[in-house]
């Protein structure tokens, strides 16, 4: 998938720079890859932002295991039930787009959105976008995925490195504290394999959950009533951002 990823960047005349730790280093290099030592997760973030913000570009990030960015192009449906939601979703058009397209996409929304103007933007969480279809196309305060995000160069957040799991929502919180928005395009999704390869995050999760919630506690602390235990799945949380709670955000994250 790493080619893949790439490739596209490659195509579309951006060149890339892999951060990673010191052991992995050496096979990144073999395969051809521009790569330096960032360290461990929140660490590489951190260098990746700060060497955008040393340039005045915006930080794109994106995890080497994509293989493809979508976007749905369609009305919503007219009433919230899964049959519609689904409906909806498969008759909208699909476009598979680059992910030069699709930074340039969610970064030309966020510069021209009403105050407050965010400067964090991603795409859905999940691989399927079909319950977005009763919801508005973006988002405001909403989580926003660490596998694709892009970060305006003004940002001043930076990554928690007491967390080594669910930076994201760390991240994500935080960008909405300070500057009162983020910008998550609902009808963006990425194939990506979360759990499946090794290293990364992944490396850090341990079978009995311990550090997922240690950084769970964290999130919990750091922003109170703003985080809550997911309903079906074990050890993940739904962001529900406090002065945006609706009934129909049960399962939005």
């Amino acid at each position: 998938d790493i080619f893949m990823v790439e490739t596209q960047f490659w195509e579309a005349g951006v060149d890339t720079t892999w951060y990673v730790d010191k052991d992995s280093l050496q096979d990144y290099k073999t395969l051809g890859l521009t790569a330096v030592v960032g360290g461990k997760l929140t660490e590489a973030r951190n260098r990746g932002l700060r060497d955008a913000k040393a340039k005045r570009k915006v930080c794109v990030q994106v995890s080497d295991d994509i293989s493809a960015w979508e976007y749905r192009d369609g009305p919503n449906a007219e009433v919230r039930t899964d049959d519609a939601m689904n409906a909806a979703h498969a008759a909208a058009r699909r476009l598979i787009v680059s992910p030069v397209a699709a930074a340039r996409f969610v970064v030309a929304k966020m510069r021209g959105a009403e105050e407050p103007r965010p400067k964090l933007g991603g795409v859905y969480m999940l691989g399927s976008c079909a319950r977005t279809f009763t919801t508005d196309a973006f988002v405001r305060q909403h989580f926003i995925l660490g596998d694709f995000f892009v970060v305006e160069p003004s940002s001043k957040i930076t990554f928690d490195l007491n967390m080594k799991l669910k930076e994201d929502y760390d991240f994500t919180a935080a960008h909405i504290t300070k500057y009162g928005s983020v910008m998550r395009c609902n009808r963006m999704t990425l194939n990506v394999k979360h759990y499946s390869n090794s290293g990364g995050a992944v490396a850090t999760r341990d079978k009995k959950g311990e550090e997922e919630r240690r950084n769970i506690d964290i999130l919990k602390t750091k922003w109170p009533g703003c985080f809550r235990g997911h309903p079906k799945r074990k050890n993940e949380v739904i962001l529900q951002w406090k002065k945006t709670k609706k009934a129909n955000d049960d399962e939005d994250e």
